[in-house]
């Protein structure tokens, strides 16, 4: 219990208020996971996530998900952690990042290392995916398969401009 306590007054360091509060009652939730000696309370932190973090921040993280220390949210806004990821220790999220995959619950193995930053609008999606310690994923990129350590990923999207000359008559 004293690990639990330490990794969450160090999130709580690191974060700014919004993500503090989404940190907390998701941190307090993980305790109804874990150990069923709290029972009333814990689960009151379950429902508390679902609604606070859920349904006013659209930040879905569920109580079974396993986050090491160093969780940092940079604007809690709409994020998906699918429950079945193990991720380690220092990993940043921002706005509208998607962790999941396409089974539903069979045996997945999303495993994100430790020092993981994900730019915004980003998404990791696929089945048994390892994404190695120290990646950058970039903002927008799309990742479907694994990622080897100290790896940047980016997105190659092409933005095309065609120029209109003519007027548009209405």
């Amino acid at each position: 219990m004293r690990d639990f306590f330490s990794t969450l007054m160090y999130d709580l360091k690191i974060n700014t208020a919004k993500s503090k509060v989404i940190i907390l009652i998701f941190r307090l939730a993980t305790i109804h996971a874990k150990t069923k000696a709290l029972y009333p309370l814990s689960l009151l932190f379950v429902i508390l996530n679902r609604l606070i973090n859920e349904g006013l921040f659209g930040v879905e993280l569920s109580y079974h998900l396993q986050i090491g220390k160093g969780f940092k949210i940079w604007h809690g806004n709409s994020m998906i952690i699918n429950r079945s990821c193990v991720i380690g220790e220092g990993f940043t999220i921002r706005q509208f990042c998607t962790l999941g995959s396409n089974k539903n619950g069979v045996d997945i193995k999303f495993k994100v290392g430790n020092n993981v930053n994900m730019g915004a609008h980003s998404c990791i999606i696929g089945d048994d995916i390892e994404i190695g310690d120290n990646v950058i994923i970039g903002v927008g990129t799309l990742v479907l398969k694994s990622v080897p350590s100290n790896s940047t990923v980016i997105s190659s999207n092409k933005m095309v401009v065609i120029e209109r000359h003519d007027t548009l008559a209405i």
